[in-house]
């Protein structure tokens, strides 16, 4: 009976995790980009790409706490031995490592955004940085996806 307990809320939080990135990168994301290409309107651009970085951050955060949870009920069912795997145990902490990423890597696209205002936006230094988080994003989801869909009872 423990054990369904951990795998539904373990399926739960990946859910979590992989409902939240669909939403973030279909629904948020190209909402919030079409409205970054008018040059024009340089504070409302400015505001917008502040908006997009903290919504992203946010996300991010909860699915850290997210993966930190699955990982530590990993842990949990190594210490009283009940059915695990540790390929799991594997991808969890690669995904915990690369949200970790993420979040360093909004905070200085944040910080550089406070320094710079509307210069920073379309900087190359900027792109760089949203191309990395794209890449963590996509990586994420990829392994996240796996988890959902492969119990890897290996």
């Amino acid at each position: 009976m423990f054990e369904v307990i951990l795998m539904s809320v373990e399926r739960f939080l990946l859910a979590l995790i992989v409902g939240g990135g669909i939403i973030m990168a279909v629904c948020v994301r190209p909402l919030l980009l079409q409205n970054l290409k008018q040059k024009d309107k340089l504070a409302f651009v400015n505001l917008i790409e502040g908006i997009s970085i903290n919504v992203w951050n946010r996300y991010n955060i909860v699915a850290f706490v997210a993966t930190a949870i699955m990982l530590a009920l990993d842990i949990l069912r190594i210490i009283i031995r009940i059915k695990y795997s540790y390929w799991e145990l594997v991808l969890e902490t690669i995904i915990l490592f690369l949200l970790f990423l993420k979040i360093t890597l909004d905070k200085s696209l944040k910080k550089r955004l406070l320094e710079y205002g509307n210069s920073a936006i379309n900087s190359s230094e900027q792109n760089k940085g949203h191309q990395l988080v794209e890449l963590l994003s996509k990586v994420i989801l990829l392994l996240a996806i796996i988890l959902l869909i492969i119990p890897l009872q290996i």
